[in-house]
């Protein structure tokens, strides 16, 4: 009894290292449209000489929580995996999961006055995660087992030692072979991505291409590297910046069209939410103003420390001082900026190449 007790919880331990009933690996991709359409393909796999001894039935799980008459089933052979994936549509303002479902990601969309806004989200329950990080098997001693009748004190103590060192064994050795197994490829754990309209401006995964970003979590690591996958991506409105483009062109600002363009893939103007952009008022003024320190800055300082000196001065907020920015603007613009910048960054650079 004792060592079938012990023996259920290492097999529950390495289970546990799989989420979702034994899935050796987990992949799912997602790909929204400007319409707000959703297409997704779900993958989930383990590895063929573990399917073939019958463990890690994945296929109930996969689908659970999926809607129903949005998806289509594939099931194949992938070099050492077997895999079961689903291939899924949902057209704008539907659902791929359902409404109970633990896991699903979360789409939308905002309209704003150069942009509309592309929000992606995925929070995983914190239980099922820290059950899938868990790491290795249990110490010595930890888990309990039954005490045989007519045995001494002493002889139920060496008897217990034994059966624990010879389960710790076990474990141990299974442990092993689980994770050479997952160790063996690369493709082991769990991987998400998402391709989103526009350009991605905010989030928590790694960019992997235009509008695309991907997260992984290797579920050999002692701890998931995020409990949310979230990401945001802008697409110009190309009407209302055409828009506003041809006011500056009447004001006389015609060389400020294509930094008008930039600025806008770039995030570093005011950008308010509303409902009908086309509709909306705009200070043709003070967008030029917002301009002309962007390119003082680009000058200066490079494009990447633009767009941060720009945004943490609050000059994308829509609420922004116009007094604020024209202050800014005078000294941003005045006679000599970038080449006093760049002496105090060359005297920076020599003083700590130098050792001073």
């Amino acid at each position: 009894m004792a060592s079938t007790s012990r023996i259920m919880v290492a097999a529950a331990a390495l289970t546990a290292l799989a989420l979702l009933g034994g899935c050796m690996f987990i992949d799912g991709q997602f790909a929204m449209a400007p319409d707000g359409s959703v297409d997704a393909r779900l993958e989930a796999g383990v590895l063929k000489s573990m399917a073939e001894r019958g463990e890690g039935d994945f296929t109930t799980d996969l689908g659970s929580e999926l809607a129903e008459g949005k998806w289509q089933e594939e099931e194949y052979d992938r070099g050492q995996w077997h895999v079961k994936a689903m291939v899924g549509h949902a057209g704008p303002g539907e659902s791929l999961f359902t409404e109970d479902a633990e896991v699903a990601p979360e789409f939308s969309s905002t309209t704003h006055l150069l942009t509309t806004r592309y929000e992606f989200a995925m929070q995983f329950p914190e239980e099922k995660l820290e059950a899938a990080f868990s790491s290795g098997p249990p110490a010595a001693g930890e888990a309990e087992g039954e005490q045989a009748e007519g045995e001494t004190e002493e002889e139920d103590e060496q008897a217990e030692d034994e059966m624990q060192m010879e389960i710790n064994e076990q474990m141990q050795e299974a442990f092993g072979q689980m994770m050479t197994m997952m160790m063996s490829s690369g493709d082991a754990g769990l991987r998400f991505s998402v391709q989103l309209p526009g350009e991605v401006v905010e989030s928590t995964g790694e960019l992997v291409g235009p509008g695309r970003v991907a997260w992984r979590m290797d579920l050999t690591a002692e701890e998931p590297p995020f409990t949310r996958l979230h990401a945001v991506s802008a697409l110009p409105n190309w009407p209302n910046v055409g828009r506003l483009g041809g006011e500056l062109v009447e004001a006389g600002r015609w060389e400020l069209v294509p930094v008008l363009i930039a600025a806008v893939r770039r995030g570093v103007v005011p950008d308010p939410a509303v409902d009908q952009p086309m509709e909306a008022e705009m200070d043709a003024q003070l967008y030029a103003t917002i301009l002309e320190i962007m390119v003082a800055l680009d000058q200066a300082v490079g494009e990447a420390n633009a767009d941060a000196i720009m945004v943490a001065l609050g000059l994308d907020k829509a609420d922004v001082d116009p007094a604020f920015v024209q202050e800014v603007a005078e000294k941003a613009t005045r006679e000599g900026f970038a080449a006093s910048i760049d002496q105090d960054v060359t005297e920076q650079v020599l003083d700590e190449l130098r050792g001073g």
